[in-house]
C-alpha cells in the first residue's frame, strides 16, 4: 500500500515543480489539466482539494499558480500523513492510469485501433468497480451495455452519462470487430479524454 501512496506522492512533486517553472499559458494549461485530472483521481471533484483548485487556479498570474501549488503541496501532506485513507480506491485510480496512459501512448504512436480497445476494456472494468462501490448487483458475463443500463437504472449517474458510454462501447466494438474505418484518431481521443474525467468522478 505504502508504494501506491509514494507513486501518487511521486507525482505530485512533479508538478510542485512544474508548477514553479511555468512561463506561458501552453506550460500553464498542461499543468492545470494535469493538476485537476490528477486531484481528482486521488480524492474526487467533491474533495475541497479539487474545488479549491477550479477555483483560485484559472489564469496565468502568479498569485493564482501559487495558490495550486499550495493546493498540491497540502494534498501531498495529507496522503504522506494518512489524512486520505481510501488506499482501495487509490490502487484502482492508480491501474486505471496506468492503463490509460498506456493507451495515450499507443495512440500517440498511430495505434488507434488498439487504445480504443484497452480503452474500451479499462471503462468496463471501471463500471465494475462503480457498481460494487455503489452495492449494484452485477453478474459475471455483464458487459459494458448491461452495466451501464444498472448504474443509470440505479441513478449512479444521469442518462447523459449513459448515451456517452453507449457511443465509446461503439468504438470500443468497432476496434474489437475490425470495422477500423468507423471511428478516427481524434474519435479515440476524446474517448480517453472521456473515459479518464468520468472515472475520474465516479470511481
Amino acid at each position: 500500500m505504502k508504494s501506491i501512496q509514494e507513486n501518487f506522492i511521486k507525482k505530485i512533486d512533479e508538478l510542485i515543480e512544474k508548477g514553479k517553472s511555468i512561463k506561458d499559458y501552453s506550460d500553464f494549461f498542461e499543468w492545470k489539466t494535469s493538476s485537476e485530472n490528477l486531484i481528482n483521481l486521488i480524492c474526487g471533484q467533491e474533495s475541497v482539494f479539487y474545488k479549491n483548485f477550479v477555483k483560485y487556479v484559472v489564469n496565468l498570474h502568479s498569485l493564482q499558480i501559487g495558490s495550486g501549488v499550495g493546493i498540491l503541496k497540502a494534498l501531498k501532506d495529507s496522503l504522506e500523513h494518512g489524512y486520505i485513507k481510501n488506499i482501495k480506491d487509490l490502487v484502482i485510480a492508480e491501474i486505471f492510469t496506468d492503463f490509460l496512459d498506456m493507451a495515450e501512448h499507443l495512440l500517440e504512436n498511430g495505434y488507434k485501433d488498439a487504445a480504443a480497445s484497452l480503452i474500451g476494456a479499462v471503462l468496463e472494468d471501471g463500471l465494475r468497480k462503480i457498481a460494487e462501490k455503489h452495492n449494484v448487483t452485477v453478474k459475471k458475463d455483464d458487459d459494458i451495455n448491461s452495466l451501464n443500463t444498472k448504474l443509470a437504472d440505479k441513478e449512479i449517474y444521469n442518462r447523459l452519462n449513459q448515451q456517452q458510454i453507449q457511443a465509446w462501447k461503439r468504438i470500443r466494438d468497432a476496434a474489437a470487430h475490425g470495422k477500423f474505418n468507423e471511428y478516427n484518431a481524434d474519435q479515440v481521443k476524446l474517448m480517453l479524454e472521456g473515459v479518464r474525467k468520468f472515472l475520474g468522478e465516479y470511481l
